[in-house]
């Protein structure tokens, strides 16, 4: 079951109110003319509250039901496609990231510090995780009294997510959730999937389901770079080379990245498309990487090929996995004490990049975005 909190905040992804100003009120319900009414310089109507109905929940103005999975989370992804679907929605690909529910170490562990230290969640408030992947950052957040929500199309979660954190299967260029939902959000390594449209949408749709004073944590990158970035690339380049000679696994990353799409061009396009979504950039501070390049990119990598002994592309011969918004959880062992020890120990060397070189400007970036009243 959803809890409470959850049920009480979920909507039809695709229906609106009938209700607006004078610009996007319509006689009925319902997901005609979407575009034009949710990006309405009023903000747009809310989106229409969710019935139970059997097992699940009902939209009464589309007539479509949504299913509450036994796992813990309930299928709001939009039953009309909205744009391409992401290589995260694929299983295998989540099967060979290895993510487990231990705590962010490395690079992972910089990404949602920075996350938590700008955004600064209060006790009592629920923070929602958009492209919430595994769940693993959501677990991690729900902490000291902070509670966590995820949405993710793709529904391969950690175990341990689907019994502690209200997870949902969404499309995030349309949330299911009602206006003014949550108090703040954050979206990490998630903007570069997606063409600029769909990086206008996913703004547009955070500032819908963020309360009036809300807050979203965006880490992305634009296409810039600074002098620093030169020998990172140049530590691609080289881990590339090792990886063609079989001394490290490059394909993994190689993965990760394949479906970026980039949309991004400069800080100052960022900052357009928030205005227009409806947010003003309240901060931002750059990711030069020279520590985390040696380390995690290079040594780490190296030692992983040692310990494992795989040849580039031998991942074993896995199971077919489910097709999108069919039930999976995943999750790899979680490292042992001493290995986690040693992440935690080189994590703080990567810190350095974040103490020297945060003020140079550079294409990776995070920014805490705070909404703007209506007109």
């Amino acid at each position: 079951m959803i809890s409470t909190a959850l049920r009480e905040r979920v909507a039809c992804p695709l229906c609106l109110e009938a209700g607006g100003c004078g610009h996007c009120s319509r006689a009925a319900a319902g997901p005609d003319d979407y575009a034009v009414r949710a990006g309405c310089p009023c903000g747009g109507p809310d989106k229409v509250r969710l019935e139970a109905s059997g097992a699940g929940l009902r939209c009464s103005a589309c007539g479509v039901d949504y299913a509450i999975d036994a796992a813990g989370y309930v299928n709001l992804v939009p039953h009309t496609s909205v744009g391409e679907v992401t290589q995260y929605a694929d299983h295998e690909f989540h099967e060979r990231l290895h993510v487990t529910d231990a705590p962010p170490v490395l690079s992972a562990r910089i990404k949602i510090d920075m996350m938590l230290g700008l955004l600064k969640p209060s006790p009592g408030e629920t923070v929602l995780d958009l492209g919430c992947g595994a769940g693993k950052f959501a677990l991690f957040t729900a902490q000291n009294g902070v509670r966590a929500a995820g949405v993710d199309v793709a529904p391969f979660f950690l175990a341990r997510a689907g019994r502690e954190v209200d997870l949902v299967l969404g499309d995030l260029r349309r949330l299911p959730f009602r206006k003014g939902a949550y108090p703040c959000a954050y979206s990490l390594d998630v903007l570069e999937h997606l063409d600029e449209p769909g990086v206008a949408e996913i703004l547009l749709e955070a500032r819908r389901a963020l309360a009036p004073n809300g807050r979203l944590f965006v880490y992305t990158h634009a296409m810039e770079s600074s002098k620093i970035a030169s020998f990172q690339r140049w530590v691609n380049r080289l881990a590339k080379r090792l990886g063609q000679a079989g001394l490290l696994d490059h394909e993994r990353e190689a993965m990760r990245k394949s479906d970026h799409r980039n949309p991004i061009r400069s800080h100052e396009h960022f900052d357009v498309l928030c205005a227009a979504a409806g947010f003003a950039v309240a901060e931002r501070r750059y990711y030069n990487v020279v520590f985390k390049a040696v380390i995690e990119d290079l040594m780490l990598r190296i030692v992983e090929r040692v310990r494992h002994g795989k040849a580039p592309g031998d991942h074993g011969h896995a199971e077919p996995g489910p097709q999108p918004n069919e039930a999976k959880t995943i999750g790899a062992p979680a490292p042992g004490f001493w290995m986690l020890g040693i992440a935690r120990a080189l994590t703080l060397l990567l810190r350095l990049d974040i103490l020297l070189f945060s003020r140079v400007r550079t294409g990776p970036f995070f920014a805490l975005l705070v909404a703007r009243p209506r007109p």
